[in-house]
């Protein structure tokens, strides 16, 4: 045999043996390779050390199916405090089960995950973009109809985001038999000021350039008006209650609500 024949087929045995001993690894099998520092890398080493494989990347998965984990998930930009939210709940956010654990890490299969992510986010901005448009577009309306057209809890709504800054005056004033003036705003108006919403979390991200200084914590967040709204009608909030309603953590309801406090005392 040539020496240029011998050494090829050396070369071509070397590699052979890479592709198995990766083949094995991926099959679940013992082999002669070494688990890298990284999670889920795999380094390989041939005859002598020498080897035509350095390092595999191996993508996490339990019976044949991709999965993902708290990290990947807070990868895509969900808090982890809202991941473990909405496994807590699961039962009302119908959040999926865990597929298993690798080690110490829980995982959940990646499409089942991905599929609900989509339709809660959807849900979301359905929600809030449901406004009642149906009626004669310059009648007019108290807090409590534009209340009911914007799907908020009850017309101090209405009215806190007024005093904030954040609902138009007034088109008009009706007359009461007791001689009061109550706000009347015309459908047009209402519908004008839900296209305007920012939404939950004042719908620029916090840090980005341009995004303009916050007079307060949660300005112009919707679920500080509600928590306004309810302190001043003589309610005291629940964090629980509100971090359960709005799927978001414990932490992040009492700090709306420390804010919504001192703004009343200030």
């Amino acid at each position: 045999m040539k020496a240029s024949s011998a050494a090829e087929l050396a070369r071509d045995s070397r590699c052979w043996f890479c592709s198995c001993a990766v083949m094995s690894l991926l099959a679940g099998l013992r082999c002669a390779g070494r688990i890298g520092p990284g999670h889920g890398r795999v380094a390989v080493s041939g005859i002598g050390g020498r080897g035509c494989v350095e390092e595999v990347v191996l993508i996490p998965a339990i019976n044949g199916r991709p999965v993902i984990s708290r990290a990947d998930m807070a990868a895509r930009g969900v808090p982890r405090s809202t991941i473990n939210g909405w496994y807590r709940d699961r039962a009302r956010t119908g959040h999926p089960e865990k597929a298993g654990r690798i080690g110490q890490i829980d995982y959940w299969y990646e499409d089942e995950w991905t599929a609900w992510h989509a339709a809660h986010l959807r849900y979301k901005t359905e929600s809030l973009t449901q406004v009642d448009r149906t009626g004669d577009p310059d009648d007019l309306v108290d807090a409590a109809e534009a209340a009911r057209m914007l799907r908020y809890a009850s017309r101090d709504v209405i009215h806190a985001n007024r005093r904030l800054g954040y609902f138009p005056e007034p088109d008009a004033y009706g007359t009461t038999s007791r001689g009061r003036r109550p706000p009347l705003w015309k459908r047009s108006t209402v519908w004008a000021a839900a296209d305007r919403r920012p939404g939950i979390g004042g719908g620029h991200k916090p840090g980005t350039p341009g995004a303009p200084a916050k007079p307060y914590p949660y300005a112009g967040d919707e679920r500080l008006a509600r928590v306004l709204a309810e302190l001043r009608s003589g309610t005291q909030p629940s964090a629980a209650r509100l971090a359960a309603e709005w799927n978001t953590s414990r932490r992040t309801a009492e700090r709306i609500i420390r804010t919504a406090r001192s703004l009343l005392e200030s």
